[in-house]
């Protein structure tokens, strides 16, 4: 194969993995959205669910359906510790059936000032970002395709782990563990320091303290950010899959897939099956011993607790590693009484996105 035939291999690596890892690896439903559009589109034959109901999301229903799952074997647990042990099956299904529907059956939990701001915001970003975020701040191929041309140039003209005939099928599994793996962790570092960001700096927190003023946490609530923060969360999105893309096609080629769950990074599906709903809820789930390794839900809730002692703890979207580092890491703890959002006046929405 001569340069030129390289050459055009190469570019076409380029856009292979980027596609790729925007079916596969960016955890934003307009990406995934504008992947499935032509370049001339007809509204009326517009797919309106791919927005709200898609692999990536924690909304996917197969996500909605593990956390239900979930707040079912945390209420039994809850009951069972509280109940008396000499009652009846009969009484302490009843006390397990009243703290189910405290839970999740109630109105008011649904629909109350908090959480009618959570939906109108939730739709107004879907659109924002559709219309206006992606088409102008999606820079990961803009990063990609340099960052690999740099490594191409100054480090090796050639794959040094491309796949070929002489890998056994061991070697492989090992590879496309170990990229996985590699591309979920970048990712949520990435998370984590875009998030403590949010926090540190003043400028930035005026936007964030939108996300924070729900009072009432719902899954709906993660959505709840500023158009501005949206924004930003766009572009960090394209940093983490141009930088792993760039990786990606310099390390193997573009001959090397990653593990994936319908679609999606199989650690980035497992961390959404296995409770991430939770995080913006009143379900106090906690992973015990395990939380000095990944975050737990009630960890989450913690960070957006009111008390004074939670400011600025437990960062982290998926690994505890991060905010063990920078000395934010809080462990939940059994009969923890929390409450939600900002020590000022509820905001108004006017006032949540416009200032």
């Amino acid at each position: 194969m001569d340069k030129t035939d390289s050459k055009k291999l190469k570019n076409k690596s380029f856009l292979n993995v980027t596609v790729f890892f925007r079916k596969t690896y960016v955890n934003t439903v307009a990406v995934n959205f504008f992947n499935h559009l032509p370049l001339h589109f007809d509204f009326e034959k517009l797919n309106v669910m791919a927005l709200f109901d898609e692999p990536t999301s924690r909304l996917y229903h197969v996500n909605i359906a593990a956390s239900l799952f979930l707040i079912v074997c945390v209420a039994w647990l809850q009951t069972s510790r509280k109940s008396n042990l000499q009652i009846s099956p009969a009484a302490r299904f009843l006390l397990f059936s009243q703290t189910l529907g405290r839970w999740i059956f109630r109105k008011k939990y649904w629909w109350n000032r908090s959480t009618r701001q959570d939906y109108f915001i939730y739709i107004f970003n879907i659109i924002l970002k559709v219309v206006l975020l992606v088409p102008l701040l999606d820079i990961s191929f803009a990063i990609a395709r340099p960052l690999a041309r740099f490594f191409y140039t100054y480090v090796s003209e050639s794959a040094p782990l491309a796949i070929n005939a002489d890998f056994s099928s061991k070697q492989q599994f090992v590879a496309v563990a170990i990229f996985t793996l590699f591309t979920f962790i970048w990712d949520d570092f990435l998370r984590f320091f875009h998030h403590w960001l949010m926090h540190k700096i003043p400028f930035l927190w005026n936007f964030h303290r939108t996300h924070h003023s729900a009072r009432i946490l719902t899954p709906l609530t993660l959505f709840r950010t500023h158009p501005i923060e949206s924004g930003l969360a766009v572009i960090r999105n394209s940093i983490s899959l141009g930088v792993a893309s760039g990786c990606f096609v310099f390390l193997f080629g573009g001959a090397l897939s990653l593990w994936t769950v319908l679609g999606v990074n199989a650690f980035g599906f497992a961390f959404n099956f296995f409770g991430a709903n939770l995080r913006h809820s009143h379900i106090p789930l906690s992973f015990g011993p395990f939380e000095k390794i990944v975050i737990s839900p009630l960890q989450h809730q913690i960070h957006h607790s009111k008390d004074i002692n939670h400011y600025d703890k437990n960062f982290g979207v998926s690994l505890a590693i991060w905010d063990y580092m920078w000395g934010s890491l809080v462990y939940s703890s059994p009969n923890l009484k929390l409450k939600f959002g900002l020590k000022e006046k509820f905001p108004t929405l006017k006032n949540l996105l416009y200032k």
